[in-house]
């Protein structure tokens, strides 16, 4: 059945559909993943730059505070009791900063200290130093010195302690990292901040193209790089970018794991390959219907062509049949055996009954008249076909001296009904031809009427010799009947006797 239906040009179209499709998505997927891979590069770059302006802003609130202690004690003339009252709450803005200190000439005044855990180098001693070198520096690797300088007030400047354990609670506490953690890391390359405390304040190890041109434009700046991180133990995205603390640059290292970004196209490329295996298959079902479907109409007009050959098959043996049945028809009629002998009956007739013989010659006339008469005709009264069948009985009875006794019963209610011309005739010559009749025993013929059809009923006393007992007489006349008006003629022998009926037809 399968390959019936399916040729082989079929399958192979289809795998070649098959086979471009694949390829076709292939690439859409390999376009579709570089496309996401910068969608998400763009993505994390936005995130990082997001986070860089938080850190921005973190740190610019230290040099916002320096510039208000210098403005205290470089430009504000109030006295040194209201100042410390201004830097004691200076000191509660920030929790991270655990001392503000000032150096003036060569005295150091503390502003305010809070208690520290770990100990740190005498501040004192920083004042003989560049306050540039010092400044950002981390102290006992915990704490950030961070310096400014009094316009006003040579040799003088002032300064900031800031707890790197407390900075790194605080960002803990504010929870601003979600998708991706920094590390900040000063000029001196000293860790600033890093999600892991334990490398807070130490030495950051950079790689090789960041050590030693931190200050130069360099192609790895705000570029992702795919790497693995020592703190997460994941393939990480890895974005150097540069912020500006106190006039020096610092490093900013932007991770996001990556994996979300991942996750999310591999699920599209899952929902991808789903969409265009649906596809697919609905295309492939779709054409496999089509195929059948167009088998199927080939083969009902495959099959309504047969039909109509048939029909005219069937339209030119009826024709052939009519015309063996008009053949027949003049062959069951009156057949020239029958004309010889009813001439040869006239010819004696003469010498010894002229009157007969011109009242046989009569009757001969009327039904040759007759057969051309209906000659072309399907149908003809039941009353010519009575009056036709009459004078052939009579023609018979002259020639066989009164052998044959027709009778006629209730048919007078019929008469006007159609039959097929020389039917009626037929079954009665039917009758003659195969029956012994004689003056001494004549064959009697009832022709009736019951349940609208003809009844023609005689004995049964067979000659034992017939001359043409081709039985086509009957046969073609059952066939006229069927072509003609679809109905269908009896023969049977009952009861001693041969029945035979033809229906009557009414319009």
């Amino acid at each position: 059945m399968i390959g019936q239906v399916f040729k082989r040009w079929h399958v192979v179209a289809m795998g070649i559909l098959v086979v471009v499709f694949s390829f076709g998505t292939y690439g859409i997927k390999q376009k579709v993943n570089s496309r996401t891979n910068e969608l998400s590069r763009s993505i994390i770059h936005g995130s990082t730059v997001g986070y860089q302006k938080f850190l921005n802003n973190y740190f610019d609130q230290y040099d916002r505070i320096l510039s208000q202690v210098a403005y205290v004690y470089d430009e504000l003339e109030i006295a040194n009791k209201q100042k410390h009252a201004i830097l004691d709450a200076m000191l509660q803005l920030d929790s991270s900063i655990v001392s503000i200190a000032v150096f003036k000439e060569n005295a150091f005044w503390i502003a305010q200290s809070l208690e520290l855990s770990d100990s740190i180098p005498n501040l004192a001693k920083l004042q003989h130093k560049d306050v540039n070198n010092l400044n950002a520096i981390v102290l006992a690797e915990r704490y950030m010195f961070v310096g400014h300088s009094l316009k006003h007030q040579k040799g003088s400047w002032c300064a900031l302690l800031i707890d790197l354990n407390r900075l790194h609670k605080q960002f803990i506490f504010d929870n601003i990292y979600t998708s991706i953690y920094q590390v900040v890391i000063n000029q001196h390359q000293q860790c600033i901040y890093h999600p892991d405390i334990e490398k807070v304040g130490k030495q950051y190890m950079l790689p090789p193209f960041m050590d030693e041109h931190i200050e130069d434009e360099n192609s790895q700046w705000d570029t992702l790089l795919v790497a693995q991180s020592d703190y997460l133990q994941l393939p990480v995205f890895k974005e150097y970018s540069r912020m500006t603390f106190q006039d020096n640059s610092w490093i900013v290292l932007n991770v996001s794991p990556g994996f979300e970004v991942k996750d999310m196209v591999a699920e599209q490329e899952g929902n991808m390959f789903l969409l265009f295996f649906l596809f697919l298959f609905m295309l492939l079902l779709i054409i496999v219907v089509s195929i059948i479907n167009w088998k199927r109409e080939l083969l009902l007009r495959a099959n309504a062509e047969q039909e109509h050959l048939n029909l005219l098959l069937k339209h030119e043996k009826q024709k052939s049949d009519t015309i063996s049945i008009k053949l027949e028809l003049l062959r069951s009629g009156l057949n020239s055996h029958f004309m010889f002998n009813s001439l040869g009956t006239v010819k004696a007739l003469l010498n010894k009954n002229a009157e007969a013989a011109r009242a046989m010659l009569s009757d001969l006339s009327k039904l040759y008249r007759y057969q051309l008469t209906i000659e072309g005709e399907q149908l003809v009264t039941l009353r010519e076909e009575l009056n036709f069948t009459q004078k052939y009985v009579d023609v018979i009875n002259l020639r066989s001296n009164s052998s044959i006794i027709m009778k006629i019963h209730n048919l007078d209610e019929c008469l006007d009904y159609k039959v097929l011309p020389v039917s009626l005739q037929l079954l009665v010559e039917n009758c003659i031809k195969h029956n012994i009749a004689s003056e001494l025993q004549p064959l009697t013929v009832d022709i009736s009427m019951k349940d609208g059809q003809v009844i023609v009923e005689n004995e049964l006393r067979p000659k034992e010799t017939i001359g043409e007992a081709s039985g086509k007489g009957l046969k073609n006349l059952n066939t006229r009947y069927n072509l003609i008006a679809q109905r269908e003629c009896t023969f049977m022998v009952r009861g001693g006797c041969f029945i035979a009926t033809i229906p009557l037809i009414k319009q």
